[in-house]
């Protein structure tokens, strides 16, 4: 577990305990986001713009849009995938202080296709939100932040994932909405710095390594505060830290400290 207690958290202190948890273990969630992400940047490296508009104009147009349809494929599982074991990973440093990455791909595995059908779900909502209010949008995505953590550490359904995110975010959606923001600036300014640096150079395919590696360097920290957020939202509304600290001493319902377990 972090230096911090398991308590609920103001914005920044969240983002705070996030950098924290990514530090302890910082080569751990890059090489997970790595595995996931590598394979299409392979796919993008070798299937450049310059061969593509090498073809002729027909088949450089569907050659565009097959590349473009397959890299979008995959980036989304690779999202989902790396999102999803960052998640629990995150979630045993967090609440244990030690995690088995192994493990944790071997149990996120099965609940992919979960995860995919809740966010394909969510990024429907998003759009019916931004085509009639940009309200409506930041509503969804706060609403249903916590789809793939219900999925990953509760082993819910899609549909019941979102219910879920939906109970979880009640009451706290600005809050939810502030947190998810500060890490977007922190993150949308970095890449600023790596655009602006590579503009210089003038060469796209070291304009996408270096995009690529500032990714899966920087990803994780989505997922670690997205694993926060539901725990914090978990302590406020149902006492989880009670809950664990009551755990550790071994009191359960209808038990007290000391006796827990003992001979009736």
């Amino acid at each position: 577990m972090t230096d911090s207690p398991l308590r609920a958290r103001s914005v920044s202190e969240i983002v705070d305990v996030a950098f924290q948890l990514y530090r302890r273990d910082a080569l751990q969630y890059i090489v997970i986001t790595a595995i996931a992400y590598t394979p299409w940047l392979i796919v993008q490296l070798l299937i450049s713009p310059a061969r593509r508009q090498a073809l002729p104009i027909a088949h450089g147009a569907v050659a565009q849009f097959g590349v473009l349809l397959l890299v979008g494929v995959g980036s989304w599982v690779a999202a989902a995938l790396m999102s999803a074991v960052i998640i629990k990973v995150g979630s045993q440093n967090y609440l244990n202080g030690t995690s088995d990455v192994a493990a944790a791909v071997r149990d996120v595995w099965p609940r992919v296709p979960a995860i995919l059908f809740a966010g394909f779900i969510r990024y429907l909502l998003v759009l019916v939100g931004a085509v009639f209010f940009l309200v409506g949008a930041l509503y969804v995505i706060a609403r249903y932040f916590a789809v793939s953590a219900s999925i990953v550490l509760e082993d819910c359904g899609p549909l019941e994932a979102l219910r879920r995110s939906s109970e979880l975010s009640k009451g706290r959606k600005r809050h939810i909405l502030n947190t998810l923001l500060l890490v977007w600036i922190i993150y949308a300014l970095l890449s600023a710095c790596i655009l602006f640096a590579t503009t210089a150079v003038n060469s796209q395919v070291l304009t996408l390594v270096l995009s690529s590696a500032y990714q899966i360097i920087a990803y994780p920290i989505f997922g670690l505060t997205t694993m926060l957020l539901y725990y914090d939202c978990r302590i406020r509304s149902e006492g989880f830290d009670i809950e664990r600290m009551a755990a550790s001493l071994g009191v359960g319902p209808g038990s007290e400290p000391g006796i827990a377990g003992a001979a009736p």
